[in-house]
């Protein structure tokens, strides 16, 4: 039977479709996220994980020294070794880490007046990542195993810097490419959900081939 190159197009991005279909329906990951002024208190629906992602745009604009740090993630009402904050300093620009009521991390200097990407990783309950635009700038060891509790975190308030906030989270650990892969795509960029985003990550790559060397590639 013979097989035009159309036919063949056709049969790949078929293939290329059904594949993205079937993954979008059988991940067992959970992804959700918000985008507000960061100055407003907004609600993130999170599931109950040792090993999860926040992974958090913010664009500071300013702020007014209150005496308190600038919340971006806050766990209400959680018990001690329950919680898990975010948030920048009162009068400085650093990002403080508090997990099970404890700081365990304080990166200083988070760009100001542009949009930065903070990615926050807790790895089996047993340590915490910290990127700052696509780098990692910091892994803690945790002493006692954390579990985040299902339920809801809060995202900015109004005792927060005055600026933007999109917040996404992941109740599954990334990798240092995957964090890398979404600074590089830029704030707006999406969650890695879209039909967009899919066909950003995955291609189909046709390979010109001489005596097991490749010559050229052709990506669609």
């Amino acid at each position: 039977m013979d097989f035009s190159w159309t036919t063949i197009v056709i049969i790949i991005l078929l293939i290329v479709i059904v594949y993205f279909v079937w993954t979008m329906f059988s991940s067992s990951s959970t992804t959700t996220s918000t985008t507000q002024a960061a100055n407003t208190k907004t609600q993130l629906t999170v599931t109950s994980s040792n090993s999860f992602t926040f992974s958090i745009w913010i664009y500071v604009s300013s702020w007014t020294t209150n005496g308190s740090r600038k919340p971006i993630i806050n766990t209400p009402n959680a018990q001690p070794a329950n919680s898990f904050n975010l948030s920048l300093g009162d009068s400085d620009n650093g990002l403080y880490a508090t997990v099970g009521g404890k700081t365990m991390s304080v990166i200083p200097n988070i760009p100001l007046q542009t949009w930065a990407l903070i990615t926050a990783n807790v790895n089996n309950g047993n340590s915490l990542d910290i990127y700052v635009n696509g780098k990692l700038v910091q892994t803690n060891a945790l002493q006692n195993t954390f579990t985040l509790n299902a339920g809801s975190v809060d995202v900015g308030d109004t005792s927060s810097f005055t600026g933007f906030i999109f917040a996404t989270f992941t109740d599954s650990p990334v990798g240092p490419q995957d964090v890398w892969n979404t600074y590089s795509s830029g704030y707006g960029s999406g969650s890695g959900s879209s039909v967009s985003d899919f066909f950003n990550r995955y291609k189909v790559r046709f390979a010109f081939v001489k005596d097991n060397v490749e010559l050229n590639s052709l990506d669609i």
